[in-house]
């Protein structure tokens, strides 16, 4: 979509305008939401949005994506200069659609053209053509490392008076594998400068920050969703359909209340929604049902089990997630809002819930089947947890007359209303005890690296590190292979604590399961 266009297609929300005003602004941030929810077009918003001050306000938007990342696979090596490549490249190109000119002598320039006639972009289609032919890229040797990158950028700033350069980078994980994922990061650190703001997209619970990297305190965590409680929500949800195609605005009128349960079974998520709404035309209770059933039933849990095969690491938090939502989450909401008069679609975990759980659980928000909610929510005996939101099509989806359930649910929803699994809840049973100090080790030298680390790294007390010395648990793979039970044969180590302690030690290799 044109730059130009897309100002007729956006439906502005309250946090749509906030979060388009961060990504204009100074600081770095990571734009994070599941597949559709509009990272992408948020992105260009906030770059047309910058274009048409640029003269006032002299903020140069570089928007790239890094879509061909898959290419670089075979030289892993190589993916570090080919990013700063790329980068140089695409500030040129944005310099000259802006009718700027960067002199001769700019760093910037001699960093895309080259000392010899091999400069960055050069080298950005020779590692793009490198899997045709495979031998080494010319030129890679003379790619100047970040800090280069972000002082040619700085020089440029100061000569064209620019205010400083907003780097828009879409898809910046999702087509990474979990390495190269870690490397992008650390560059994204790297770059940070009064003259350069990075802004990326990212999907929650697939996503490899690496140790480098933190994301609460080197970036803005935004989470782009759409919350079916808000008053907003129904009418936000129309006019994004009737602004992609207005010829269906009197058969969304007479079918008002079914065309609002299919958005509401979205649950935030345009594209899913014009994905069932397009399989439901013309709109009548027959096909929005067949909708329902097909997309919920089938094709949304289809897609969540495609991840294993990108992260082969995760394949048993992916299945064991989806266990769960199936065999656990999914009847016990619908059979409670067969029984009560406020009805749910949230979930509770407690804090203290083996980190195989939750982690099992942002890989469910990857898909869109789960929204992660809000932390430190009491619930029943005061207990603390996070709460989540389940996919309302899912739950409809459970009904044999989805339409209806949904329509009911809709009317009568509270997000106050959760399905509570406590600390210890015999669902997690299956997975908390899964060896992952031994998934996908041969092979995979970050996680082989990463298990032979000191377990002094760990986020511990003091105290929680001294006892693992007591056990004689030097690394992080020896404190994955012992069980909370072993913890707990210490002294004052009781059942927190040693969740604590194997949550710890999950947090630090999470990441690197898959590579």
């Amino acid at each position: 979509m044109k730059l130009e266009e897309l100002k007729k297609y956006f439906v502005e929300t309250a946090k749509d305008r906030a979060i388009v005003d961060k990504l204009k602004g100074r600081s770095p941030i990571v734009l994070r939401g599941s597949r559709g929810v509009g990272k992408s077009f948020l992105l260009r918003v906030a770059e047309s949005e910058m274009k048409a001050s640029f003269t006032a306000d002299r903020i140069l938007p570089v928007y790239v994506t890094f879509a061909r990342a898959g290419l670089i696979r075979q030289t892993p090596e190589g993916f570090l200069p080919w990013m700063v490549s790329k980068i140089a490249t695409s500030v040129t190109r944005a310099l000259t659609s802006y009718g700027l000119v960067a002199s001769g002598n700019s760093s910037l320039v001699r960093l895309v053209s080259g000392e010899s006639g091999s400069g960055a972009g050069d080298v950005e289609a020779a590692y793009e053509e490198f899997w045709q032919g495979g031998g080494q890229v010319t030129g890679a040797a003379g790619v100047p490392d970040p800090e280069a990158l972000r002082h040619a950028i700085e020089d440029l700033c100061e000569e064209q008076g620019l205010s400083r350069i907003a780097l828009l980078v879409d898809e910046a994980a999702h087509v990474f594998i979990p390495e190269q994922q870690r490397q992008f990061f650390t560059l994204m650190r790297d770059l940070r400068s009064p003259y350069l703001s990075v802004k990326a997209s990212v999907y929650p619970g697939a996503t490899a920050y690496g140790e480098s990297f933190q994301p609460s305190h080197d970036a803005t965590i935004l989470d782009v969703e759409r919350l079916v409680g808000d008053d907003s929500y129904a009418p936000s949800m129309r006019d994004i359909v009737l602004k992609q195609d207005p010829s269906l605005r009197r058969e969304i009128e007479h079918r008002g209340d079914i065309f609002d349960t299919l958005s509401f079974a979205a649950t935030g998520n345009p594209r899913i929604l014009l994905k069932t709404l397009s399989r439901s035309l013309p709109i009548n209770a027959t096909r929005v049902q067949a909708s329902i059933r097909e997309y919920y039933r089938e094709e949304i849990w289809s897609e969540h089990s495609a991840l294993a095969d990108r992260y082969p690491g995760h394949r048993q938090l992916i299945d064991w997630g989806r266990t769960f939502l199936e065999s656990e989450v999914l009847p016990a909401l619908h059979a409670r809002n067969q029984r009560d008069n406020e009805t749910s679609s949230a979930i509770w975990i407690h804090r203290d819930a083996p980190q195989a759980v939750r982690e099992a659980l942002r890989l469910l928000c990857y898909s869109g089947i789960l929204q992660e909610g809000v932390s430190g929510i009491r619930a029943t005996r005061s207990e603390v947890g996070t709460r989540y939101m389940v996919n309302f099509g899912c739950g409809f989806a459970q009904d044999s007359d989805p339409l209806s359930y949904g329509s009911r649910i809709r009317r009568s929803f509270s997000i106050k209303r959760m399905q509570e699994f406590g600390a210890n809840h015999s669902a997690y049973r299956a997975i908390q005890d899964v060896p992952l100090e031994q998934l996908n080790r041969d092979g995979n030298a970050a996680l082989e690296a990463r298990l032979d680390a000191s377990a002094q790294i760990l986020d511990l007390t003091y105290f929680q590190k001294q006892k693992l010395q007591e056990l004689n648990l030097d690394t992080i793979g020896q404190v994955l292979g012992a069980s909370e039970a072993k913890f707990k044969t210490l002294h004052y180590v009781g059942d927190v604590r040693a969740r604590q302690i194997r949550n710890a030690a999950i947090i630090a290799v999470i990441e690197y399961l898959s590579g």
